[in-house]
């Protein structure tokens, strides 16, 4: 099986599953840049690929809260690959189009790589709503993380719906796995973006009364605000790379994502794979798989200070609560590896291919 992969950037967190998937087919991953204007920097770790990739040239627009490549080569690139399946990364992008055009044309399967929930609260407009209608009709089928996209991806009326666990490198991670015995002072640890859809104010405003620690890793356009809103207890760490990140983790007791929209959440499978207890909002795709409530950690609705609160507390309080919850994140954490999500994407394809082969 020949796999094209068509995304918008090379995202470091994506490396271990590329190189999954390479071993299983053959891969060419076409990024349309290096990096998304939006996200700030990236530690690129590109010693670590091991899988075929091309960079496309394309000029780059920018407006308000979109970001369109207008990529050039993609159709050449397409022709001298000649993949027997294309897998894309969307449907916002002109290159997912040129994708799904050469799809049809040689009568090839195209999956979307779909990993929105009906939770997001990430604005669309009208014309990508409708784009988003049409690339699904278009597409053989779908893979997706977890169940809140799985449910989403049915919704918009896929058919053939595949589950690729999202997955980190486990031995990166697995560092951070200390063991947290005789610790009495709770270290509360959020990872991520300090921007207004993470929702860290209503982290800060729950952890005025909660007795602990609270570190912060990540900027954003945010962090003014966020720092006049912080409590006493609370450090900001900044940007950290994965080594720093990593030691952040090994230092935490509790990992928290309280985000208003987060169509997955990739800390919380880092905070699994190093044994936290993790408490997120509905919102974050990964909480429906990642967090079972009440025995790893504690789902609560985006926004609300008090159920946030309780929580923190709950955690803050009780250092064997937090022993037990750890070791259950870690357990699930075995689940979501690389060779998951590799194993979830052929699946995908060859079963999409056969179906185009069966008419």
């Amino acid at each position: 099986m020949r796999l094209a992969l068509l995304t918008e950037i090379p995202a470091p967190y994506r490396t271990p599953l590329f190189n999954a998937l390479a071993e299983r087919v053959e891969l060419r991953v076409l990024f349309l840049a290096e990096q998304d204007p939006r996200r700030g920097y990236y530690e690129q770790l590109r010693e670590e690929r091991r899988f075929d990739h091309r960079t496309l040239e394309g000029r780059q627009l920018r407006r308000g809260g979109r970001w369109v490549v207008l990529s050039r080569r993609v159709l050449r690139e397409l022709r001298r690959f000649r993949p027997d399946a294309v897998a894309v990364g969307g449907w916002n992008q002109p290159a997912f189009w040129v994708a799904l055009v050469y799809s049809r044309a040689r009568r090839i399967p195209l999956l979307v790589w779909i990993e929105s929930t009906d939770r997001d609260a990430r604005s669309e407009s009208r014309l990508l709503a409708l784009a988003r209608r049409a690339m699904v009709r278009g597409a053989a089928g779908a893979y997706v993380p977890g169940r809140a996209s799985a449910a989403y991806a049915r919704s918009l009326g896929v058919d053939l719906v595949v589950t690729a666990p999202n997955a980190i490198d486990a031995e990166v991670f697995d560092r951070a796995a200390v063991d947290r015995a005789g610790r009495q002072t709770c270290t509360f640890l959020y990872v991520g973006r300090l921007d207004p859809e993470k929702g860290v104010d209503t982290l800060l405003e729950a952890f005025a009364d909660v007795d602990g620690r609270l570190v912060l890793v990540g900027s954003g356009r945010d962090e003014a605000r966020l720092r006049a809103l912080a409590p006493e207890g609370v450090r900001f760490a900044g940007s950290l790379d994965r080594e720093g990140v990593v030691e952040e983790y090994a230092r935490a007791d509790v990992l928290v994502l309280p985000s208003r929209s987060e169509p997955w959440g990739m800390v919380l499978n880092e905070g699994a794979q190093a044994g936290l207890p993790l408490v997120a909002t509905e919102e974050a795709g990964a909480a429906h798989d990642l967090v079972e409530d009440g025995e790893n950690g504690f789902r609560v609705p985006a926004g609300d200070v008090a159920e946030l609160r309780r929580a923190l507390a709950q955690l803050a309080e009780d250092p064997k609560l937090r022993l037990r919850f750890g070791a259950r994140s870690h357990e699930l954490a075995t689940q979501y590896t690389p060779e998951a999500w590799a194993a979830g994407v052929a699946s995908a394809a060859d079963r999409a291919r056969r179906r185009i082969d069966r008419r």
